[in-house]
């Protein structure tokens, strides 16, 4: 056996050293080939398939920016402008980010150029911002037809950019395919090399080498006709078989890599395809295929043959679930959302999710029934929302709102059909939530009033055109003016006499009641210095400025600037102001009364009246409720009820003002029961300080003369 050995290595030294050198250099070779087809299988991965995934959420974000900025337009109070604003700037910031993370992806290396986009999104960007720096009149709006433009010129852009992309993808994925292929075909040559001189091997040989090597042969011919988890015999030898079955398992692994690299190239290249088309959360088509289908639906109707509806459906109070559970509970929910949508639905209508908590369903149907069958789908699509959800052990119940716009009633266009529906939701959340609302003309010239009274709004309360007005609050014991109550009046050029009850509540909803506010009640303490020291001042504090712990502090800062006394003002609230904060109101109130100001509730008997609040606020006046006043004059229960707050007050050692004087019968028998103060036409409506200077000088001259 030694001799034999020393013999082989003798005879066959040489040929032993060239056919190893072959099968380490093919085990090199195949690993070279593998690394580069590693380093084309991973550039496909990294920067291709994550190119594409930027790419299209890039896409994304910008139809999401448009989508705030749609808001933003649309918004009916300052809340909702803002909110909008934020939710624009947010996505603008993630664009950005975006795009820098699509740069630094690629490196200095090639890749699709973003130019086209850079230029479409910065004049977009541009638009958008000189678009914000306008009011929201009903001129602005008709910006948005060409910041749509903008938008879709930015939206093709970068659709040309994931086209370009793609075709960058497949042009890698065909050379990482060309370099197997050669790895393959060198790999095969260099073990036919090995085979020749393995036949010449056990000719000499014979049995010592023979049968080993027809066994690693089988399996080295099983190997190259694709059978790549072949076992390879002989491996645990120690000599130079063993040597060469080693090696053939390491060919056999790169032959494994190599298959694996190729079906990853395919696979990531139908993952890249399933990116451009689906939500990734849900597998719903995404805004993309939506439009797409919205466009094909639309040429369908304009041949004749068929109508369509859009429902846009937008959850209600969907972010407190994600601010309270966790964004995986809410993409949780969400999933189920897209589930119950597409059960609620028919077969052939299009469920995709636009972004967020927002979906929608496209539907195609005979022009005679296509009004029916909406109203039926987004009938089942509300109950079907409405079910509790259970996610674990944790339940929640949500609703909806749903806008429907008709085709061709409401448009033959993919942005005007877009825009109804979002209108008709937005009318549907006013009107309520959990409900629908199809797309009506009078919505959008609705939304038109809307918008330029709030414009018109904003800018009286920046230039100081809403006026303070004086009513008169008479001393019943002595006829003497005890002081005035400050009320707001707004007069337009063009809309006239705007009514309280209209503005100020706006003013609630977009945001401006406390430039409003201070803007009235500075003027009115300027106003009233001219009046003396023993005619007093009341103003009103609205529910949402008494939760501003630094109301008191503003109050009495402007007070100071104004060198109006504290001990001259009384400050008005009601009792739905209360609800909201006790705590904070306590506290606001509690301040202004230790530095001299009176506090008067308000409307005493039309809300949240209780005796809890007259002991805990400690009020210094009542104001009875101008109701109540009023129905004295011919319902005797109401005088019945006034008497006996008057008494409850008189007893509890609170000033009581009744509101809505207007006859002499009245104000005697208020009088006659102990009331103090009182206000309403008897004494005069609201005036300018003018005509309030006059009526303080001739009511001094009545009482000088008396």
């Amino acid at each position: 056996m030694t001799s034999f050995r020393f013999s082989l290595q003798a005879q066959l030294a040489l040929f032993i050293g060239a056919f190893l050198a072959i099968v380490l250099g093919l085990a090199l070779l195949s690993t070279l080939s593998l690394r580069a087809v590693d380093a084309k299988t991973d550039a496909l991965a990294s920067k291709w398939i994550e190119g594409t995934r930027i790419l299209g959420e890039l896409s994304d974000r910008v139809s999401e920016f448009r989508i705030a900025e749609t808001y933003r337009g649309l918004a009916e109070t300052e809340e909702d402008r803002i909110a909008a604003e934020r939710r624009a700037a947010e996505h603008r910031r993630i664009i950005d980010e975006l795009r820098r993370d699509y740069l630094s992806l690629f490196g200095a290396g090639p890749r699709p150029s973003l130019t086209k986009f850079d230029e479409a999104l910065a004049a977009y960007l541009a638009g958008h911002d000189a678009w914000m720096a306008r009011a929201p009149d009903a001129a602005a709006i008709k910006d948005v037809t060409a910041l749509h433009q903008l938008y879709r010129a930015a939206d093709e852009a970068v659709d040309a950019a994931i086209d370009e992309l793609k075709w960058s993808a497949r042009a890698e994925a065909e050379t990482a395919a060309r370099v197997t292929e050669g790895a393959l075909k060198t790999t095969l040559l260099a073990s036919a090399l090995a085979l020749a001189l393995a036949a010449w091997l056990l000719f000499r040989v014979k049995e010592r080498i023979t049968r080993p090597l027809a066994a690693i042969t089988a399996a080295f011919t099983e190997l190259a006709s694709g059978k790549h988890y072949v076992e390879v015999p002989e491996i645990g030898r120690d000599d130079e078989i063993g040597v060469m079955a080693k090696s053939l398992d390491v060919f056999r692994a790169n032959a494994q890599a190599l298959e694996r690299a190729h079906e990853a190239t395919r696979a990531a290249q139908e993952h890249a395809q399933i990116l451009a088309r689906q939500d990734s959360l849900t597998g719903l088509p995404n805004r993309r295929m939506l439009v797409a289908d919205l466009h094909a639906a639309i040429e369908r109707v304009e041949d004749g043959a068929t109508a369509c509806a859009l429902l846009f459906v937008d959850l209600d109070r969907f972010k407190p679930i994600n601010d309270l559970e966790g964004h995986r509970f809410g993409d949780a929910v969400l999933c189920e959302i897209a589930r119950r949508l597409r059960h609620a639905s028919r077969k052939s209508d299009v469920v995709a999710r636009l972004g967020g908590d927002e979906f929608a369903i496209l539907m195609e149907m005979t022009p005679a029934t296509h009004m029916d069958q909406a109203m039926r789908v987004a009938g089942r699509a509300l109950s079907a929302i409405a079910e509790p959800i259970e996610i674990g052990e944790r339940r929640v119940e949500l609703s909806a709102s749903i806008g429907v716009s008709l085709c061709p009633e409401n448009g033959l266009d993919v942005s005007t059909l877009l825009r109804a529906a979002d209108i008709a939701m937005y009318h549907a959340k006013r009107d309520g939530r959990g409900r629908f609302r199809f797309f009506e003309q009078s919505m959008d010239e609705d939304l038109r009033r809307r918008a330029e009274l709030e414009s018109a709004l904003k800018k009286a309360v920046a230039a100081g055109d809403i006026h303070p007005y004086y009513q008169p609050l008479v001393d019943l014991r002595d006829n003497r003016v005890y002081g005035f109550e400050v009320l707001s009046r707004w007069t337009h050029d063009k809309l006239g006499s705007i009514p309280p009850d209209v503005f100020i509540p706006l003013a609630e909803q977009i945001g401006v009641i406390a430039e409003l506010t201070w803007s009235v009640v500075r003027r009115a303490c300027r106003e009233a210095l001219q009046w003396g020291a023993q005619v007093r001042l009341s103003v009103n504090v609205s529910p949402m400025q008494l939760k501003d712990p630094l109301l008191a502090s503003r109050l009495l800062s402007t007070l100071e600037e104004e060198r109006f006394p504290p001990s001259r003002l009384d400050v008005e609230i009601t009792e739905s102001a209360l609800i909201d904060d006790v705590d904070t109101a306590r506290a606001t109130l509690a301040a202004l009364q230790a530095e001299g100001v009176r506090i008067s509730l308000d409307d005493f008997g039309a809300g949240y009246s209780s005796l809890y609040h007259l002991r805990a606020f400690h009020f210094d006046k009542v104001k009875i409720d101008r109701s109540f006043v009023l129905a004295m004059q011919h319902d005797e229960e109401a005088g019945r009820i006034v008497d006996a707050i008057l008494s409850l007050l008189k007893h509890l050692g609170v000033t009581t003002v009744a509101e809505g004087v207007e006859t002499v019968e009245v104000l005697r028998r208020l009088a006659e029961n102990g009331c103090e103060i009182g206000q309403g036409f008897y004494f005069g409506k609201a005036m300018t300080i003018g005509d309030a200077s006059k009526l303080l000088r001739r009511r001094r001259a009545d009482r000088r003369v008396a």
